[in-house]
Formats: C-alpha cells, structure tokens, sequence
C-alpha cells in the first residue's frame, strides 16, 4: 500500500561539511537531545538573528555618536564665539558684516554653516539670510544663537 503524498512544509537543502565538524554537529545534537537537522536548522536562525541585531544596533550606534560629535562640534564653536565675543567688546553686525543691511528669517532646506560661528545649521531649522545690495557680497547666513548675540551688542 502506498503512502498518500503530502506536502512538505520545509525545504530540503543539503551540504558538505567536513568530519570533525559533523562529529561535533552530532554530539551538541544529542546532548541537545535534538536531530542533528533541527540543531542546524536553530543554529541558523539564531546566527541570522543575532547577525540582525547586531547590524541594527551598529547603525543606532553610529547615528548617536555623529548626533553627539555634531553637538560637540556645535557648542564647542559657541564657546569659541563667546571667548571672540569677549574679547572684542565693541564689535558691531556692521564691522563683521559691513555688506549686510538686514537679516531674513528662513527655514533651510538643506544644512549649511553659520557665517559668524560655522555652526552647521540643520535643515529644517531657522536661519538669517544676510540681505546685500551689492550682487558680488559674500552670502551668508547665521544661525539664531549668532543673531541673538549680535543684537545683544
């Protein structure tokens, strides 16, 4: 009497592995008290998942750590600002911007550095664009720390 086919829920995939390794593959297996098949199968699936893991940790990890060197790098342009500020306490926009006869609020679509600090200024953030009648005038812009600093003076 013939057996009725049925269909398999797995995939049959075989391979070749050297002596020692499938001598160790048997042992773990019947410690594990496992098929040598479903120990594979498990070992597998975990090394897959633990490769997962991993990857997604590294790339969490490495956005942090450029997230903190851009703020690093930020405040520490500030603080270097702040010492410049300080020591020329008569400095006015018009000296450090003598093209410039008015700043425009606007929201960046792309990053670019702060003229007066060279903060990168994100996009999505708020700048001022430094108005010039004169068509050969440096561009620049400046972020909101810069502008608050300089109406300060």
């Amino acid at each position: 009497m013939a057996k009725p086919d049925r269909p398999r829920k797995d995939r049959l995939i075989q391979t070749r592995v050297p002596r020692d390794l499938e001598s160790t593959l048997k042992e773990e297996a019947q410690r594990r008290r496992q098929t040598v098949s479903h120990l594979i199968r498990s070992v597998l699936e975990d090394t897959f998942q633990l490769v997962d893991d991993v990857v997604a940790d590294v790339d969490e990890i490495v956005g942090d750590s450029a997230r903190l060197a851009r703020n690093v790098g930020r405040n520490a342009r500030r603080i270097m600002s702040a010492g410049r500020d300080e020591a020329e306490p008569g400095a006015s926009p018009d000296q450090t911007f003598p093209d410039v006869y008015a700043w425009n609020e606007l929201v960046l679509n792309r990053e670019i550095p702060c003229a007066r600090c060279d903060t990168p200024i994100a996009k999505g953030e708020r700048g001022f664009f430094g108005m010039s009648e004169d068509p050969t005038a440096a561009r620049v812009c400046l972020c909101g720390a810069c502008i608050d600093a300089m109406s300060l003076s």
